[in-house]
């Protein structure tokens, strides 16, 4: 499943070391219509879906990473053998809506994913971006399939959103096929009871019939109104208020835990009065229940545990197989090169998933601070650190917070206090996308300042992604790169849906053109010899990729100098 550049086109007989890629033992009962190639190997363990062509059997295509361990006499790291394998998404499982890939998840994430804004003033061309943290949480997922869908006699009760039909479809297909939910059991006898494709008579009875048909836009219309409904294109420009919608509180953290007491127990004070006098049983259908989904208190172990994000993205993982850091593989995978090779899978679904990618690097981060903390923490001189940070009560460490975000400044009075501030600053340093590294870059910055000079060039480069026929290459649009035809690049609209929802085509069109440049423009002397150059990458208001960069000359010219002889066609 790569670029065709990376693929080899060869007969069956000429693969390498092909008694290497037996399946793994604990595949066999789970790849789906496994064909053992008798008449080649019948060690080979190659298998084959049935719409593929015969004449896929006697010749393959075979990656250069793949041929390449193959010829060293190893077991490719991403393959069958090797226990990588996560199969085809099964019709069960796609098209779910948010709520209903989390109610079927064995983890809830909590995650702030928010929307740029989008030239096209559209949600569906607008690039995504994480706020703040992905915790994950273990959840109960047996209560959920034993109270989902409610009886009838509750439903009339409580909010009337039902996830019935592919809720119910989904959760019984991994219940068959994943061994992670096995032990579920699905609540069959109130969904026998629901009526085919129709509403429940107890809801009939108990909805109003409103005219007012304003309201009723009013509750359907989006965060941001797209107009361009029915429209292929839009040349506006004009910004478009951001309008009233709702606020869901999916994890019930503003519910105190008195409020819930307190409903509770007039719950149970309703139901014993219920028994005792059915005649003021009136009073207590005024009151509504309570239905919690309820989540683990701890959050979930991200080391050593290769069925966290197997819970979490169940519908990425259909079949429980394919997990990060499975210790029983023969050939053992780093955690950030698997995660690179689901980002490039051949089916797209890890980097069009609306939250993966934003959950692994928040994992990723968390990983690297604890590390570099660690080797701090490590040294002797964290001794006399050590002994001042202990003096410090969370009160302290609130108030620095407090003080250090109403001003300008990163100095406070306490010794304590710069003490942790500077750790953290150094441990941050290393972390993707925090604020300290880039206070670490600066600092290269000026090693290199004082070291050669000033720069002689400051140049920011930034690529149109959403007009590059590369980006669409990259996002998996069928085109000769060669021959690139008008009518084949889409409509503009078209092309920003494309880049918004495929994030890590994005980033490599804009990687293979800033290397290109680099290494023909830069370095290639169109700007004369180069000392050193140094870039940092960042990232637009709507979330596109530029680069910032500095370009020492190999010069003598000052600032003033070279801007005067810039005029010169001959210089």
């Amino acid at each position: 499943r790569r670029y065709k550049r990376d693929l080899r086109h060869v007969p069956l007989s000429k693969i390498p070391s092909i008694e290497l890629l037996k399946i793994h033992p604990d595949l066999h009962s789970m790849i789906p219509k496994i064909q053992e190639i008798n008449s080649f190997n019948s060690n080979a363990g190659l298998y084959r879906t049935a719409d593929r062509k015969k004449r896929s059997l006697i010749h393959c295509d075979v990656c250069t990473e793949f041929w390449s361990a193959l010829m060293k006499e190893k077991i490719p790291k991403f393959s069958a053998t090797n226990k990588v394998w996560m199969g085809d998404m099964p019709k069960q499982l796609q098209g779910l809506t948010i709520p209903e890939q989390r109610l079927i998840a064995l983890y809830r994430h909590n995650s702030c994913i928010v929307k740029f804004q989008s030239p096209f003033h559209s949600t569906s061309t607008a690039q995504s971006a994480l706020k703040g943290n992905c915790i994950s949480f273990p959840q109960d997922v047996i209560n959920i399939a034993t109270t989902l869908p409610l009886e009838l006699d509750d439903l009339c009760d409580s909010l009337k959103i039902i996830f019935v039909g592919k809720f119910s479809d989904a959760l019984q297909w991994l219940n068959q096929n994943n061994p992670l939910y096995r032990y579920i059991t699905i609540n069959q006898s109130t969904i026998d009871k629901l009526p085919d494709d129709d509403v429940p008579e107890c809801l009939w009875a108990t909805m109003e019939i409103s005219n007012n048909t304003e309201a009723a836009e009013s509750e359907r219309s989006s965060y941001i109104p797209d107009p361009l409904t029915n429209a292929s294109e839009s040349n506006t420009t004009t910004t478009v208020p951001i309008t009233a919608s709702a606020v869901l509180d999916v994890n019930g953290t503003t519910v105190s835990s008195d409020d819930v007491v307190e409903h509770l127990l007039g719950q149970m004070k309703i139901r014993m009065s219920d028994k005792m006098l059915e005649s003021q049983s009136e009073e207590g259908a005024e009151q509504d229940p309570v239905y919690m989904i309820p989540r683990g208190n701890k959050p979930a172990n991200e080391y050593s545990n290769p069925n966290l994000l197997l819970g979490v993205f169940p519908t990425l993982f259909p079949y429980g197989f394919g997990a990060l850091e499975d210790s029983s593989r023969p050939v053992q995978i780093k955690f950030r090169e698997h995660v690179r090779y689901l980002l490039s899978y051949g089916d797209r679904r890890f980097e069009e998933h609306y939250s993966f990618i934003f959950v692994l690097f928040n994992i990723l981060q968390r990983r690297t601070a604890c590390f570099h903390a660690q080797l701090m923490t490590s040294r002797p001189y964290f001794q006399r650190s050590a002994q001042l940070l202990e003096t410090l009560s969370s009160e302290d460490v609130a108030t620095a917070l407090l003080n250090i975000s109403k001003a300008s400044y990163t100095k406070v009075s306490d010794e304590r206090i710069n003490t942790l501030m500077k750790h953290i600053k150094v441990v941050g340093g290393h972390v993707m996308g925090s604020a300290h590294s880039r206070w670490a870059l600066r600092t290269k910055i000026h090693s290199l300042c004082f070291n050669l000079g000033l720069p002689s060039l400051f140049v920011t480069i930034n690529p149109a992604d959403i007009h590059s026929p590369v980006a669409l290459y990259f996002a998996g649009v069928d085109l000769d790169l060669d021959r690139v035809l008008p009518e084949v690049l889409r409509t503009s609209y078209e092309r920003a849906q494309i880049i918004a929802t495929h994030p890590v085509a994005t980033a490599k069109f804009f990687n293979c053109l800033i290397k290109s440049i680099l290494k023909c423009l830069v370095l290639g002397g169109v700007l004369g010899p180069t000392k050193a150059y140094f870039g940092t990458v960042e990232s637009q208001g709507r979330g596109s990729l530029h680069l910032h960069l500095l370009i020492w000359l190999k010069h003598e010219y000052t600032p003033a100098q070279l801007k005067e002889n810039i005029q010169n066609q001959d210089f």
